[in-house]
């Protein structure tokens, strides 16, 4: 049973600063585990729905960590998991580059297993999309909105387990197996839709500003290389042609705008407009 603590902890009981993003700041937390502490002026719903379906991914037979409920820390939402011990796969393809075609294969089982699983419960993954997509309504070309919620409109539905955000970066390889991690954006929906956000983030997502710049090089060189290596090992496990995967780039683009990522901006545009046909007749 999953006990939730809505009482609030000292800050002093925090650990050691394991990581940090935007949202979010990783602390040691008591025995093997680690507490994801939202920032300050984060809209605790999305920690509430983070946490929601943690609940239902434990359920599930997918490889996501365990999952300790939620506490308090100086008024501040935060979310209790297990302690991973292990490099991502995505520092371990940088640290040994020649080993980047295993990684790409493992990669896609693990993608394929979750998409044999059940999803129903988690959120829908269409509506997801759609509110992303609206959220980019001021920043999409004209015409680009439309279009990309009339090609979703479109697509069928499934109900698979679809994680949203599955990139090498997301893979902790542990000393037993190999696991999930970041679900707060799994949704039940189409695996289609979920390959193709994997192959955009594949292809066109840079490097983390971590790594150092050798390793951020060997990425962005063997990336393509990691992509086709996925598609190809995904298609043995489970059918996925290439029009269902062009059918979602538009939605999954115009989604992705709706980010606010600013480095990935002009590029992003540039590629919405090709996939919805608006730069036909340009130069």
């Amino acid at each position: 049973m999953i006990d939730v603590d809505g009482g609030s902890q000292p800050a002093a009981g925090l650990g050691a600063l394991l990581g940090a993003g935007r949202t979010a700041e990783v602390f040691a937390w008591g025995d093997g585990e680690v507490l994801k502490l939202l920032r300050t002026g984060f809209p605790e719903r999305l920690g509430e729905r983070e946490a929601a379906v943690a609940v239902m991914v434990a359920g599930m037979p997918v490889a996501a960590p365990r999952f300790g409920g939620t506490t308090r820390v100086d008024g501040r939402l935060g979310l209790v998991y297990e302690l991973l011990r292990g490099p991502s796969m995505l520092d371990g393809v940088a640290a040994r580059p020649w080993e980047i075609d295993r990684g790409a294969r493992r990669f896609a089982e693990l993608h394929a297993a979750m998409h044999r699983a059940d999803g129903t419960g988690l959120p829908d993954q269409r509506e997801d999309l759609r509110h992303m997509i609206d959220r980019a309504r001021d920043s999409l070309p004209a015409g680009a909105r439309d279009a990309a919620l009339a090609r979703l409109d479109a697509l069928p539905a499934a109900w698979a387990v679809c994680h949203g955000d599955m990139h090498p970066g997301n893979v902790i390889v542990t000393p037993r197996a190999e696991v999930v991690i970041d679900w707060e954006t799994a949704t039940c929906g189409n695996p289609a839709g979920d390959v193709a956000r994997t192959l955009f983030l594949l292809r066109h997502g840079s490097a983390p500003d971590h790594l150092p710049r050798l390793r951020r090089g060997l990425i962005e060189i063997a990336k393509r290389r990691f992509a086709s290596t996925y598609l190809r090992r995904y298609r043995r496990l489970r059918r996925v042609d290439d029009r269902e995967l062009a059918a979602w780039r538009l939605p999954v683009l115009a989604a992705r705008l709706g980010e606010g990522i600013a480095d990935e901006r002009e590029a992003l545009i540039a590629l919405i407009k090709r996939e919805a046909g608006l730069d036909r007749g340009a130069g």
